[in-house]
């Protein structure tokens, strides 16, 4: 059975819609940066390769699921918001800096 919205206090109220979609438009330029961080994290814990990369890949994974904790709890502060999450199709990559390297032993473009 679909909730439904009953006129509440606070940030809920009908009167806050204005504030609370200007929320939501922040909650999910988090979820989406989360979300990116998490791509990058894949890639730059699969990709190494040398001496001290097995470390790193080891630590990267471990902040993949942080992060991704990070982004199912944006996503359900949305909802709680009356907001929608959003779909890959909405996704806009912005993250430069978190790029793999070019070279797979490249460890310290990696930390």
């Amino acid at each position: 059975m679909a909730a439904t919205r009953s006129a509440a206090q606070g940030i809920l109220s009908d009167d806050k819609a204005d504030v609370r979609m200007h929320v939501v438009d922040l909650l999910k330029k988090a979820y989406w940066m989360e979300i990116e961080t998490v791509m990058s994290y894949i890639a730059n814990s699969v990709n190494p390769d040398g001496v001290r990369a097995q470390e790193i890949i080891e630590s990267l994974q471990e902040d993949i699921q942080e992060e991704l904790g990070h982004a199912q709890q944006f996503a359900a502060r949305i909802k709680e918001l009356y907001g929608v999450v959003p779909g890959s199709l909405d996704f806009t990559a912005e993250q430069t800096y978190l790029q793999p390297p070019s070279h797979q032993s490249d460890i310290v473009h990696v930390i």
